[in-house]
């Protein structure tokens, strides 16, 4: 069942780097759908400490502020897992399945997870994975991208699913970063967002 009509982003992952990259998209005025899976790694901690913030601030607030950010920027949020995502064609439409059976359709993706890749399987021939570190918070491999957060046409890539550093201010950067580049790169010229 296709539960809602094309949307301009969908960014997969509801944790600060996925939450921050919709913060762009839907400012920018872009029709953003983030679906978040299992709740993300940083509400696994009440003392992150290592933001331009007071002293310490639990994950599970960052992620409520953010997810009121959004939808009052008017993106929307889904709590379900991508378990497929593919494309007819390059540069797209995106498909997204799941968990609960519903699709999604979009023009670009942002992939900002901190799960396994199996829903990208359908991308295999497009995506090159590189080996993650061993540790805790870390991942057995990451989407190689560009500079610019792109792994391939209209697919950019933030957060763990892009680099092995799992500090959350180094997530949050990585989500901005994607989605400047994916506006800057759906307008063809440099997206400039300053807050005066």
């Amino acid at each position: 069942m296709i539960s809602d009509g094309m949307r301009e982003v969908l960014v997969i992952g509801g944790g600060v780097a996925g939450l921050q990259a919709a913060v762009f998209t839907a400012k920018a005025g872009l029709d953003t759908l983030v679906l978040s899976g299992d709740e993300p790694l940083v509400c696994s901690t009440d003392k992150i400490q290592n933001l331009v913030t007071r002293e310490r601030i639990a994950g599970d607030e960052i992620i409520d502020t953010g997810r009121e950010r959004v939808q009052s920027l008017g993106g929307d949020i889904r709590d379900t897992t991508v378990t497929d995502l593919t494309r007819e064609d390059t540069p797209g439409p995106f498909t997204a399945t799941t968990a609960n059976a519903e699709t999604h359709i979009a023009e670009s993706v942002i992939v900002a997870t901190a799960d396994e890749f199996d829903f990208l399987e359908p991308l295999r021939d497009e995506l090159e994975f590189v080996s993650g570190r061993d540790g805790e918070f870390t991942m057995e491999r990451h989407i190689e991208t560009d500079e610019a957060n792109q792994a391939t046409d209209n697919v950019f890539v933030a957060g763990l699913a892009n680099t092995w550093e799992y500090q959350t201010s180094v997530a949050i950067g990585d989500g901005a970063k994607a989605a400047v580049n994916l506006i800057s790169d759906r307008r063809d010229e440099a997206y400039i967002d300053h807050d005066w």
